[in-house]
């Protein structure tokens, strides 16, 4: 019996429901979940001091690499000054981030099952809600580390080593945003070294994608080494003010994964790194869960802020939808038990990741169900204030009237002659960004980029 031939019609309905699209769909929906929030409270400290530094590009800032300077800049230049104008690439990249891991499922031989719990998994993880919210450096890392990952699986799959030269341009791109990547980079490469993929290694394609990588980032490291690695000063200085200890730390970024990722997640990633690790279908991809037990032992050695390994999961939450879709495929009723306990976790955090609460009740919500600790090695009762992440979006432009206030109590003469001095780069570029409006000066600041 011969089927009848498709018509443009039902090919157009194909189309408009394959899985890729049904991908697009889940991006989508994260899209406008942050169109429809990331308008609340006002400006994080950090996109006040990108603000500024996009006014003043250059190859390097004293933090790091100059692209989400570079964003800002554009976002401004293109759609004005609002928050949802600053907040826009950060969306599209979460977006972005939810579909590539619904492709990296599918790249792994997970159905539409395993493509689809692995996206609302991206969606609903409060660390990523949070990060693709704001415009920071930590917003377009989940995309470009599980892009570079996707490439990885490809060519273990496929043996398509040229595919090495795109992961060049990719991991390049990530250099010239934080420079962290070079800690997945590095991980991922020893992963690789230490299976029998390595043979995948030894090969011109490798050699060219290091070459593009070198080449992006070279303007950035050539700014570091002409104004002798402020970067590294601005780490020590961070280690000085927030560092813990080694205990300390070390308790923070093992148990805050549990709650930036979902704790309904963490089976899945959970089950992701023994599929990477221990199973045979997963043999092709150890080098995957190799990356992820040696980048741990760095950031717990180095003592990293407890959300650094946030943008490792998209692949590991993939690996582990396909794991538990093949487990379950015989048992339907524990297939959606998963898929609801992680919904239903996922939206009793949803607040601590989204600016969706009015601050009174976000307090007491917090305080009740989870509080953020902070990123200071001094210990603090904030229980009377906002979650720290979220207050560092408050009280910007009431600080700035207080400056203008003290500003035009001085004489004429003397205002010609006054600088405003900001300890902190936040504070620094808020006087920068609503200053104009009270005829006040630039700031100037010994702070990171402001050092410049």
């Amino acid at each position: 019996m011969v089927s009848a031939p498709s018509t443009p019609q039902s090919a157009k309905q194909q189309w408009f429901s394959n899985d890729i699209a049904i991908l697009c769909y889940f991006g989508l929906f994260k899209l406008l979940l942050h169109f429809c929030t990331n308008q609340q409270y006002g400006y994080f400290g950090d996109e006040l001091y990108y603000m500024a530094a996009g006014e003043h590009l250059d190859w390097g800032f004293a933090e790091g690499p100059p692209l989400t300077p570079a964003i800002a800049n554009f976002s401004r230049w293109m759609l004005g000054d609002s928050l949802f104008a600053i907040r826009l690439f950060p969306a599209i990249a979460g977006a972005c981030t939810v579909i590539l891991t619904g492709l990296i499922a599918r790249d792994l031989g997970g159905g539409r099952f395993a493509q689809v719990i692995a996206a609302i998994a991206v969606i609903l993880a409060p660390g990523y809600l949070f990060l693709q919210t704001v415009l920071t450096m930590n917003a377009f890392e989940p995309l470009l580390w599980a892009l570079c990952g996707y490439l990885t699986i490809h060519i273990l799959k496929t043996e398509r080593i040229s595919l090495w030269s795109i992961a060049g341009v990719v991991a390049g791109i990530g250099l010239m945003n934080k420079f962290s990547i070079f800690f997945f980079i590095v991980s991922l490469v020893l992963g690789i070294l230490i299976t029998p993929a390595r043979r995948l290694l030894f090969n011109r394609w490798i050699i060219i994608g290091s070459i593009l990588a070198i080449s992006i980032c070279t303007p950035t490291i050539l700014w570091q080494i002409n104004h002798h690695w402020p970067f590294l000063e601005h780490q020590r200085e961070s280690s000085l003010y927030e560092k813990k200890g080694l205990l300390q730390s070390a308790i923070d970024l093992i148990l805050q994964q549990i709650i930036l990722t979902n704790p309904g997640a963490v089976p899945l990633w959970g089950c992701g790194l023994y599929y990477y690790l221990f199973t045979r279908s997963g043999k092709p991809y150890r080098a995957l869960g190799w990356s992820y037990i040696i980048i741990l032992g760095w950031f717990l050695l180095f003592e990293a802020r407890f959300y650094y390994l946030l943008p490792i999961y998209p692949m590991f939450l993939a690996a582990g939808a396909v794991f538990l879709e093949r487990r379950l495929q015989h048992y339907p009723a524990w297939k959606y038990t998963t898929l609801i306990a992680l919904i239903a976790s996922g939206l009793v955090l949803l607040p601590i990741g989204l600016p969706i609460l009015p601050i009174k009740p976000l307090i007491r919500y917090s305080n009740t169900i989870y509080r953020p600790p902070t990123l200071s090695k001094f210990a603090q009762d904030n229980s009377a204030q906002a979650p720290w992440h979220f207050r560092l979006m408050l009280g910007w432009e009431d600080t700035v009237a207080q400056v203008a206030q003290a500003y035009q109590k001085l004489l004429p003469r003397d205002r010609a002659e006054c600088a405003i001095l900001a300890w902190s780069y936040d504070n620094a570029g808020a006087i920068d960004f609503f200053g104009p409006a009270y005829h006040l000066p630039k700031a100037i600041s010994g702070h990171t980029g402001y050092y410049f």
